[in-house]
């Protein structure tokens, strides 16, 4: 269901700002899901309660050997936060 909503985003948005630009370099793209997987399994295996863990999609980025992910989940007193982290992957 998210991949029809962003399909459908991307596909209403391309009208006011002109074309949308895809990836060529298919090698990259898969190099930076596998960073960005690694990087999401260091956080998951970082916070108290994985099971509240919560990733802002949009927010992630890649530059190099780094991700940066927001994410969001319940602290050890059992409040949420919401963090910004630069993880660097192999």
């Amino acid at each position: 269901m998210k991949i029809i909503k962003c399909l459908l985003l991307a596909f209403i948005f391309s009208g006011f700002v002109g074309d949308i630009i895809v990836p060529t370099a298919n090698v990259a793209v898969a190099d930076d899901i596998d960073k960005i997987l690694k990087a999401k399994e260091i956080v998951r295996n970082m916070v108290n309660y994985p099971d509240t863990l919560v990733f802002h999609e949009f927010y992630t980025k890649v530059k190099g050997n780094t991700v940066t992910l927001k994410f969001t989940c319940k602290n050890g007193a059992g409040v949420p936060e919401t963090h910004v982290m630069d993880i660097k992957v192999d």
